[in-house]
């Protein structure tokens, strides 16, 4: 570099090279402006779709309907949750048809461990060494 370009940049203050403040300012300023103006369209936008904004509509008496029922709370979550174990236990060890009088029947688990240990698993029926058991008779078809 040369003495005289040296005290020409010392004369401006600056480097000639820079970027013009003027022009960074706009920049900025712009920027600003683009963020209001887009916020204010998102702003607006809300407002036009939000259903139940602005002035609510008059309705006639008899044209009300109850909402959708709220979601089924728990008040005491052991109390039911005893409950419903007693009930699956009920229905584990009680007797009761399953389909019909006379047909097929619910025992109870220990008391069908007993007749398959005393009488041992049953075959296939159609199989002749283990003919299909009698239909209503015996200790597991009645209650």
């Amino acid at each position: 570099m040369t003495a005289t370009h040296r005290n020409r940049r010392d004369d401006q203050g600056f480097e000639p090279q820079d970027v013009p403040a003027r022009g960074v300012v706009r920049a900025v300023i712009g920027l600003f402006a683009g963020i209001a103006l887009s916020a204010a369209l998102v702003a607006g936008l809300v407002v036009l779709l939000t259903p139940g904004v602005g002035p609510e509509q008059p309705q006639a008496i008899g044209d009300t309907r109850p909402g959708p029922a709220g979601p089924r709370l728990q008040v005491d979550p052991r109390r039911e949750r005893a409950a419903v174990e007693a009930a699956a236990a009920a229905k584990l060890q009680g007797y009761r048809w399953i389909d019909g009088p006379g047909r097929r029947a619910h025992i109870p688990i220990d008391r069908a461990m007993q007749i398959l240990a005393a009488r041992g698993w049953p075959a296939h029926p159609t199989h002749p060494a283990h003919p299909a058991p009698d239909q209503g008779q015996g200790e597991g078809a009645t209650p």
